[in-house]
């Protein structure tokens, strides 16, 4: 073989390696209960859902305790309600943000969130 053919060859090999290492860390926006259906077949598939917090139920953050320890409630797109743990301390201003992306994993009973993204309410308003 030529050189310019090993070459292609060795390029064509290394693009097939990004693309299935990007597909396998994909993750989906979906709701609470397409979540739950997930996780019953893939447990480890991170999720995306979007949702509005709870103000009614109380949140759940003691530092002295436990630091990396913050429950709290979140409704999602559909109205469906779900008890959220975030292993970490809590985000600052997050009781002053309209809407937040979860990302993380359905565990049954609650929504195991390994990030938060908050959506400043006051940078999208028109002055």
């Amino acid at each position: 073989m030529k050189p310019v053919q090993i070459a292609i060859i060795v390029f064509i090999s290394v693009a097939i390696a990004i693309g299935v290492s990007f597909y396998g860390d994909t993750s989906k926006y979906v709701s609470f209960a397409e979540a739950d259906e997930i996780a019953q077949s893939r447990p480890n598939m991170k999720l995306h859902v979007v949702t509005t917090l709870s103000k009614t139920k109380p949140q759940v953050y003691n530092p002295q305790v436990d630091p990396n320890y913050f429950e709290f409630y979140a409704s999602d797109s559909t109205g469906y309600e779900k008890k959220i743990v975030y292993r970490n301390a809590m985000p600052q201003d997050l009781d002053k943000t309209d809407k937040v992306v979860l990302i993380g994993y359905s565990r049954g009973d609650y929504f195991e969130a390994r990030e938060i993204l908050k959506k400043c309410p006051s940078k999208y308003e028109k002055k």
